[in-house]
């Protein structure tokens, strides 16, 4: 199979990863050079392609699948791999991004174009206005509205610099900023200055949209968006890995050969910082970085921005999780490095890390969520390249995750007591498929958590619907003394042994409970099936009637219980279903008190 895949964003980047851990052939195209690329099985092609020479492409080299992903206001060249497909008759996918929904506010102003906003603008006579549109923008704006009172944020960076210095923009109206750096001096400035209006891209995510329409709303500025164009239609669109996967098994009838493994967010940010280095002390920058892991293996990755500022040096990477199902696989991790007077090595606030506001977590509250040992992985390549040098100076380390505000509302993050953004993670720096010591290493930290904070009573659920459940039963226990198990029961029960927790509350819902109650104390699909002659055997302890016996034969889901018995404390096959829960739990559960709730989708317990 061979795939021509348009990239040039964080998520063609992504799928180069992913089709690499699929060993699939695959053309990775691109507008310009710029930018590292190296692919196992993958091989790059540079320059603009029209419709006719993507037509002749796919014919010549036998493509099976288009994949467009592209970047969102490429108009014209999503509609080219489109048109090219439909002559060619192959299918195309798109690889979306998230997007910010849109929101219907009366300070938040959509336009299909940056000419019409500029338009409503020279209307609307604002006379203090703040672009966030990006430097490529910037010479046009200007270009129309010369005169206007506007405030330009860039990076900093040589190019931006030069870019506005040749549109003649007065320095004075420049706001130069790190990249990834938060919205926080744009609100200083909002303040500061008295911005009347705001501008911007519908960039997603990545570009903070969502903390830029957060501030128009909550100062009541106008923020004029401009729209994402309008995509055409696709065969299929994909967000991750896993629907990648699911298209080309049910499309190609590709099987997946084995699963792959990957590296931490610790493991990338130890490489950024690594290369981030080397360019703040006057290396040339290379497309790739490497390091060596706790167990000698070496770890080597395609550096993703690779730029030197004017006091600073910035480096990422694309993270690549392998199969495991990890939020953050597919997503940028960078490190933003400045010398300090303090000769110390200093862990500063980066777009998209967490703070950490409870004890506990071995961080000092206050500080950015990058874990003890990516900490330590970091700080060895920084004084070991900083010896190599003869350089003696204390540095900042940023660690940034564009994404990572949003994926760290889907972590356990929340309940750890860290805010606004992931954990940089990780012990080994590798993480395997489906990695059950992963989840109870987060398990575990909740765990502490809770103890440190007085919580000797702990519930713990399967999931979110069951703990919304359980927190009205237990209303008087704050966040942290709900724990989620998943799938793994018997791990979390005796984690909870010798671990200062005196009480323990269960929580369980009927499709588990008919795996726990046979004796399984993992629950996970792939390990259990649904078994039909254990639940016959309990109604016929019951003594139910044979017909309504042979009926649980024919059920596929087990919810369907609840429809032939009354789901209430009194019904024998509930009570009895409960009662053997309780003793395949019984088997570890040591040394603290132990109950357990039998639960249903509408939040009846018994």
């Amino acid at each position: 199979m061979k795939i021509l895949l348009f990239g040039g964003t964080t998520e063609g980047k992504a799928t180069s990863n992913w089709l690499d851990d699929l060993e699939i052939s695959h053309f990775y195209s691109t507008k310009t050079s710029s930018g590292n690329y190296e692919s196992k099985f993958g091989k790059r092609i540079c320059g603009a392609m029209s419709v006719q020479e993507i037509c002749i492409f796919c014919l010549e080299k036998a493509i099976d699948l288009l994949i467009d992903a592209a970047h969102p206001f490429a108009e014209v060249l999503h509609h080219s791999i489109s048109d090219a497909a439909n002559q060619v008759s192959l299918p195309v996918i798109r690889v979306e991004r998230d997007a910010v929904p849109r929101v219907e506010n009366e300070w938040i102003r959509y336009h299909q174009s940056l000419p019409s906003i500029l338009a409503d603008l020279q209307s609307k006579k604002f006379s203090k206005i703040l672009s966030l549109v990006g430097v490529k923008s910037l010479p046009v704006i200007h270009k129309i509205m010369p005169n206007a009172n506007i405030w330009y944020r860039i990076l900093d960076f040589t190019s931006s610099l030069e870019i506005a210095q040749n549109a003649g923009v007065e320095v004075e109206k420049l706001i130069v900023t790190d990249a990834f750096e938060g919205m926080e001096s744009v609100e200083a400035l909002l303040l500061r200055e008295g911005m009347e209006t705001m501008l911007t891209k519908e960039s997603g995510y990545s570009g903070l949209l969502d903390q830029k329409m957060e501030l128009a709303i909550k100062y009541q500025i106008p923020l004029y968006v401009i729209a994402r164009p309008a995509l055409p239609d696709y065969d299929d669109t994909i967000s991750n890995r896993e629907t990648l996967q699911k298209y080309l098994k049910n499309r190609f009838g590709l099987e997946r050969k084995e699963l792959a493994h990957g590296f931490t967010s610790g493991t990338c940010a130890a490489i950024a910082a690594k290369a981030a280095i080397k360019l703040l002390l006057g290396e040339s920058a290379n497309q790739k970085e490497s390091i060596v892991l706790a167990d000698g293996g070496i770890c080597e990755m395609q550096l993703y921005q690779n730029k030197l500022g004017k006091d600073f040096a910035l480096c990422s990477v694309v993270k690549n999780s392998g199969d495991d199902p990890d939020v953050t696989d597919g997503t940028e991790i960078g490190v933003s490095l400045k010398w300090n007077a303090e000769n110390c090595i200093r862990f500063v606030k980066g777009e998209g890390v967490g703070t950490v506001t409870l004890n506990g977590l071995g961080i000092p509250i206050g500080e950015p969520a990058v874990n003890p040992i990516p900490r330590k992985m970091i700080a060895f390549e920084l004084k070991q390249v900083m010896e190599e040098h003869d350089w003696n100076s204390g540095v900042d380390v940023s660690v940034f995750v564009p994404l990572g505000k949003k994926l760290g509302a889907k972590t356990f993050n929340p309940k750890l007591g860290i805010v606004g953004g992931i954990s940089i993670i990780g012990t080994t720096g590798r993480i395997k498929p489906y990695s059950l010591e992963a989840y109870m290493q987060s398990i575990g930290k909740q765990v502490v958590l809770a103890v440190e904070n007085d919580n000797k009573h702990i519930v713990v659920n399967s999931g979110g619907r069951s703990e919304r459940y359980l927190k009205q039963k237990f209303p008087q226990l704050n966040e942290l003394a709900f724990l989620q198990y998943g799938n793994f029961i018997g791990e979390m029960l005796t984690m909870l042994i010798d671990s200062g927790v005196e009480k323990v509350s269960m929580g369980i819902m009927t499709g588990k409970a008919v795996k726990l109650a046979a004796g399984n104390l993992d629950t996970h699909s792939k390990n259990v099936v649904f078994d039909h002659d254990f639940l016959m055997a309990l109604a016929k302890d019951c003594e139910y009637p044979e017909e309504l016996v042979q009926k649980i034969g024919q059920v596929k889901m087990a919810r369907e219980l609840e429809e032939l018995f009354s789901f209430q404390a009194t019904e024998p096959f509930f009570q009895l279903l409960k009662k053997k829960c309780i003793e395949v739990c019984e088997r570890v559960v040591e040394g603290y008190g132990f109950e357990l709730f039998l639960m249903n989708n509408e939040g009846e317990i018994i």
